[in-house]
């Protein structure tokens, strides 16, 4: 095989996209786990139904599966890339106890269900098979276990995704012209949401408001599909049918706890954090901002914790264990529990930290929309005054 054809070959795979799944296994050889993009079903009408995952040949996970003869292959949900990254290995100072991070339960063959996971199944080992570097594990399924979640994380292009409609649902109801839907990037949505949702709904008694929050590109994929009217988000969008309107230029700062080295600084600049432990907000969205923003100064984020949850991310910074970067001055300057954060402006240039709003082109909007936004940026206008 010619080195072309295999660069050519894992380019063209990295742009399929894969629902993310972390196979675990337990017994005699111990508990292991490992991440994997190759989980597909093999049969539904065989004696019990079968599927088929890949495992790299030099993980401990692969030998461990091949002596229990047991494995779970747990579907992540979109809000579980942190324990795809535990176990891909990328959080290398949880290596030593990957479970002793996550919830997770045993299943009928032993294996570990991991909690949250989209669906689970827990498998005995059928057959076992060596193709180049892989071991191709086949397994019947012994025990399914579906969680309320529903959307899928999904690893595609060298990035995290989660899985979204992206076709208007023909069963829905036709949306009455006395309802909007707006969405908000999930960061938005408390400081800005109740305020601007009471302003409008007073203004307009008669509306029925629908919200959604979520991340930048749910937001964009829900706008494409005629799921919302508007959205309020960070970043940037190339969309040619959604007009695209700038509300409030990006202001980063960092977030330190007071007893930080750099706490006494009045501004940062990224190489200044550079070495510093970073605390991320784990949202497909935001790890692509970060890593454009260090990228374009050819560095790159060490980051030692991250979350879905801003309340958890603040809490951390607040002890001391590391910085966050947001787009814009937070408004609250506490953690959770009350200790004070520091919010301190990064002298850097961040489109990506942009608040922006997202609707469809002038022609098609709503009036609803139109009045919404404009109660938007009057809003967005007022906070910034403050």
């Amino acid at each position: 095989m010619t080195a072309d054809l295999r660069t050519r070959f894992l380019e063209g795979m990295s742009r399929v996209a894969s629902a993310v799944t972390v196979v675990t296994t337990d017994g005699d050889a111990g508990r292991f786990g490992v991440t994997v993009s190759s989980m597909t079903s093999v049969s539904a009408d065989s004696s019990r139904p079968s599927l088929l995952v890949s495992v790299h040949h030099l993980s401990p996970a692969c030998e461990a599966i091949k002596k229990n003869r047991r494995f779970c292959a747990n579907v992540l949900s979109g809000n579980q890339s942190f324990v795809s990254d535990l176990f891909s290995g990328r959080l290398k100072h949880l290596n030593e106890d990957r479970f002793g991070a996550i919830a997770w339960h045993a299943g009928a063959t032993g294996a570990p269900i991991i909690d949250g996971a989209v669906v689970s199944l827990d498998c005995e080992v059928k057959t076992a098979l060596l193709w180049g570097t892989h071991f191709i594990f086949i397994g019947e399924v012994e025990q399914i276990e579906l969680s309320a979640q529903r959307s899928p994380l999904v690893y595609a292009n060298r990035g995290y995704r989660r899985a979204v409609p992206i076709a208007p649902d023909e069963h829905q109801p036709h949306r009455p012209e006395s309802q909007i839907s707006i969405g908000f990037f999930i960061t938005l949505g408390p400081q800005f949401v109740p305020g601007l949702v009471a302003d409008f709904a007073g203004q307009r008694p008669d509306v029925d408001i629908r919200l959604l929050e979520a991340d930048h590109d749910d937001l964009v994929e829900q706008m494409r599909a005629g799921r919302i009217d508007a959205a309020i988000t960070f970043g940037q969008v190339s969309e040619p049918d959604l007009d695209v309107e700038l509300v409030c230029p990006p202001a980063p700062h960092v977030l330190l706890g007071t007893s930080h080295p750099l706490a006494s600084r009045a501004s940062l600049r990224l190489a200044d954090l550079a070495d510093q432990p970073m605390i991320l907000l784990d949202f497909p969205s935001v790890r692509s901002a970060n890593a454009a923003l260090f990228g374009r100064h050819g560095l790159k984020p060490v980051i030692r914790f991250q979350s879905p949850s801003l309340a958890m991310v603040r809490g951390l910074v607040a002890q001391g264990l590391g910085y966050s970067i947001v787009p814009q001055a937070p408004q609250t300057r506490n953690a959770p529990d009350g200790t004070e954060i520091l919010a301190i402006p990064l002298d850097e240039e961040f489109p990506e930290g942009a608040v922006v709003s997202i609707a469809q082109r002038a022609d098609r909007r709503s009036e609803l929309a139109k009045d919404f936004l404009a109660r938007c940026r009057a809003s967005f206008g007022q906070a910034g005054r403050q």
